[in-house]
């Protein structure tokens, strides 16, 4: 639990910290950042733990694209103990300064979870509740399509929504931290609703690297038959970004 701990003890700072960061730059046209962790170990024990991460933004006048992937396996002996790959696309359009139409889609794989396959679309609207210097906050109000391929009891499709708060402080012009918690209520089986919560801190080494922590907690009310509620990842990583220059002030 050490990981977990770092990772509130870096938002309790940056808290503190954003209460005198200075007013953040436009956001670039573009921006892309590859993070990725390995932990290996031989002789008396055998084990081997990867991490990847993806993350692309792309902003225009009214439109903006954003996706993200993800990747843990860990193997013990050459067997694997623990695997899990996502990955999710969302295009907004702004309709008002705190409105946008939102539509995404998200592909995950976690058959540790008794997923083979999970596809969930949704289009609804993301909404700007804060816009402060120091703090922001996003929200999404969407309904969606979830269909589920599992290892245990065959296919389901629900109706479901999806409701999302994402809130970022930044260190200054360091880094930033993020707290996401997203709700999954299914409409065609009311106790098969999800939640996800999400945090991260992230923090410069220079112009091109950064260390990233993460802490992520699903909890499924229905899971797949003989599979646990509850699963939590703790990662690491070095981060590399791209990004192109904020455009000029009008």
């Amino acid at each position: 639990m050490r990981i977990p701990s770092a990772v509130l003890l870096a938002l309790l700072a940056a808290a503190r910290a954003g209460a005198q960061a200075p007013p953040p730059e436009p956001p670039p046209l573009w921006d892309v950042q590859i993070g990725a962790a390995f932990v290996g170990t031989s002789g008396n024990s055998e084990t081997t733990s990867l991490g990847a991460d993806f993350a692309m933004h792309r902003r225009w006048t009214l439109w903006q694209v954003e996706s993200t992937a993800a990747a843990v396996r860990t193997s013990d002996h050459d067997e694997v103990k623990a695997e899990r790959y996502v990955g999710a696309i969302r295009g907004q359009r702004a309709l008002s300064p705190i409105a946008a139409f939102s539509a995404g889609e998200k592909l995950e794989r976690d058959r540790f979870a008794g997923i083979d396959v999970r596809s969930i679309a949704d289009a609804g609207v993301n909404w700007k509740l804060v816009r402060a210097p120091r703090w922001t906050v996003d929200a999404i109000t969407a309904i969606g399509w979830n269909h589920e391929s599992r290892i245990v009891g065959g296919e389901i499709d629900d109706g479901i929504g999806l409701l999302q708060i994402l809130s970022r402080v930044p260190f200054g012009t360091t880094g930033d931290t993020t707290q996401r918690f997203t709700a999954y209520p299914d409409f065609t089986h009311a106790e098969s609703y999800r939640h996800e919560a999400e945090v991260t801190a992230q923090a410069a080494l220079n112009n091109r690297l950064a260390l990233k922590l993460g802490y992520l907690l699903r909890y499924s009310h229905a899971p797949v038959a003989g599979f646990k509620t509850t699963d939590m990842t703790t990662t690491a990583s070095v981060v590399v970004r791209w990004r192109a220059a904020p455009p000029p002030a009008p």
